[in-house]
């Protein structure tokens, strides 16, 4: 999530080209969250994928998504964009994640 929060700040989502990811695996559960005040449940989904990078090296990662996300219902196969860093292809940023804790 470090990353995440650098590119926000960064800029450099913007400056990272967009590639298309294919999902390989996705896992939905329920969490429990909230404060000290109230509890609830939220839905999430763990979706792993396959990229290539700039290079063309075959690259893998995973982001986990809330319901509201369109990728929550994905299916094994589905293609979606990230955008992945030109000088190292093994970290990548997805506007779709959500915060996990």
């Amino acid at each position: 999530m470090l990353l995440d929060f650098w590119t926000r700040v960064s800029g450099a989502w913007k400056k990272w080209p967009e590639t298309q990811a294919t999902v390989r695996s996705v896992h939905q559960y329920e969490e429990l969250a909230g404060g000290s005040r109230y509890m609830y449940e939220r839905k999430l989904a763990d979706l792993t994928f396959a990229y290539m990078d700039q290079q063309q090296q075959h690259q893998y990662g995973s982001i986990t998504v809330s319901d509201s996300s369109e990728l929550y219902d994905a299916k094994e196969d589905d293609t979606f964009a990230i955008r992945v860093d030109p000088k190292q292809g093994d970290k990548y940023y997805s506007t779709e994640a959500t915060e996990v804790g």
